[in-house]
């Protein structure tokens, strides 16, 4: 039978994108030995997979600082980062373990009235994925409004690439229930500069960052700069949110390394405080942040 032209138009469907797809539950295991990751850092919770978008819940695990917001920014971007790596893990075409190692991230924030320790929903979908590179975006709501937004992009390493790059930095690792803070390190003041110094980076405080390869975690970098460029909003503590970030890693901090942060500030404008910060490991830039903070006075007043 042949059909008309007019009985053809009949018959088609308009298209209205990718057919729904119900998710599915991603088992922690399998996910695991596609990563680099492990826990206590790995920390994701309900995770699921609906072929375009990954996601999953977390909650804060660190104490309450003065930062605002049912998770610290820090905190939050650990867990996106992971997230973002785990959606580009399963857009692989094999199960091999890879490397994802976070290279840049922006970070922009939203007040949020959510509880400390509120649950906090990630869906992280990937914009680019190559065989040595990759770029997540993460979504992280809290009670259903926005929380955060999230670029990340990685390096992509094989297994035996980065054991190749990094053999000299193999150690063995004990498995960990919990990851250690890092000490307090000595905090100076050196005009505008404040600066905090660590004799060494325990390596229990990098637990499951990387297995047998402990390195301080780029978001822990980030964390720590962060309280400095919060203790740098007043002489006392100064309740504030995170506005926006944007990361740079250049090495890594491993563990048994002296460590030394900086934060500078940089602007001051319209109750927006800038901060031009680094981290230092044995004397080499490891990572650079441009950080806007809020403090919570002038934001409710806004």
């Amino acid at each position: 039978m042949i059909l008309t032209a007019q009985e053809l138009s009949m018959l088609q469907v308009p298209f209205t994108g990718p057919i729904p797809v119900k998710p599915a539950r991603v088992e922690e295991e399998a996910l695991l030995s596609r990563i680099c990751v492990r826990p206590p850092y790995f920390a994701l919770r309900e995770m699921a997979f609906d072929g375009e978008t990954f996601a999953a819940q977390v909650r804060a695990e660190v104490p309450q600082g003065a930062e605002l917001g049912p998770i610290q920014g820090a905190d939050l971007s650990r867990h996106a980062a992971i997230a973002g790596l785990c959606r580009a893990a399963l857009a692989q075409g094999d199960d091999k373990r890879r490397y994802y190692l976070a290279q840049q991230a922006w970070y922009e924030g939203h007040p949020s009235d959510a509880p400390y320790g509120s649950p906090v929903t990630l869906r992280a979908s990937l914009a680019d994925l190559s065989k040595r590179s990759a770029r997540a975006s993460i979504e992280a709501t809290a009670q259903g409004a926005p929380l955060a937004r999230l670029e990340v992009e990685y390096t992509v390493l094989t297994e035996a690439a980065f054991e190749r790059l990094f053999q000299s930095r193999r150690r063995l690792t004990p498995e960990s229930g919990a990851m250690a803070a890092l000490p307090p390190g000595h905090i100076e003041r050196r005009g505008a500069t404040l600066t905090r110094a660590l004799d060494h980076v325990p390596a229990e405080a990098c637990a499951g960052h990387f297995e047998h390869y402990p390195a301080m975690p780029v978001a822990i970098l980030m964390g720590q700069l962060a309280q400095l460029a919060g203790m740098g909003l007043g002489d006392g503590p100064v309740p504030y949110r995170v506005v926006r970030g944007r990361v740079e890693a250049q090495d890594f901090c491993w563990a048994g390394e002296p460590a030394r942060f900086e934060v500078t500030p940089t602007a001051g404008d319209g109750g927006l405080h800038t901060f031009r910060c680094a981290a230092h490991a044995s004397g080499r830039l490891t990572g650079s942040m441009d950080l806007t903070l809020q403090p919570v006075e002038l934001a409710a007043q806004g």
